[in-house]
């Protein structure tokens, strides 16, 4: 059994004049991050890793959400997280080391809305800044996830618990 977590980072601060890859979390951002640790908290997911997208609100967003579990989860920052494409997101988690049987990632929209309409019965026009998805996987090996395997456990959004 695989259990995989996919969290959209929260809100980004436009104000600043930066690449797309350097913008930060705004005031909103920042707030959600805590909101969605505690959640994370309730429904005890503690992934063994956190591999996020290597852009500055992906990493915040990982960062605060890790730091604020009950348990301790590694945050691993990955180029190859900062696309906007679900396939290159499957491509990924199908190349995680089997050693790991529970894995977050955190990344961008429209990869992740995508991602999570393909890998289960759940279907979303938008994963919200923040909004995160966890399935179950009935399988030994992270390549032998595909296309409607997952079975939803947890989605909620920030919006939810304000």
């Amino acid at each position: 059994m695989k259990l995989l977590t996919l969290l959209r980072h929260c809100k980004s601060d436009w104000s600043f004049d930066v690449s797309d890859h350097d913008r930060p979390l705004n005031k909103r951002g920042r707030g959600d991050v805590p909101i969605m640790a505690n959640r994370w908290n309730v429904h005890k997911i503690y992934p063994q890793a956190c591999f996020h997208s290597t852009a500055i609100r992906a990493t915040l967003t990982a960062e605060g959400v890790c730091a604020g579990l009950d348990e301790k989860v590694p945050t691993i920052p990955h180029k190859e997280l900062y696309t906007f494409d679900g396939g290159h997101f499957l491509n990924f988690i199908q190349q995680v080391d089997n050693g790991y049987t529970n894995v977050a990632i955190v990344a961008h929209n429209p990869g992740l809305t995508d991602l999570i309409n393909y890998l289960g019965n759940v279907r979303l026009d938008n994963l919200p800044t923040g909004g995160y998805c966890q399935y179950r996987f009935d399988v030994d090996r992270w390549e032998d996830i595909g296309e409607g395997m997952g079975e939803v456990l947890h989605i909620e959004f920030p919006k939810q618990f304000k």
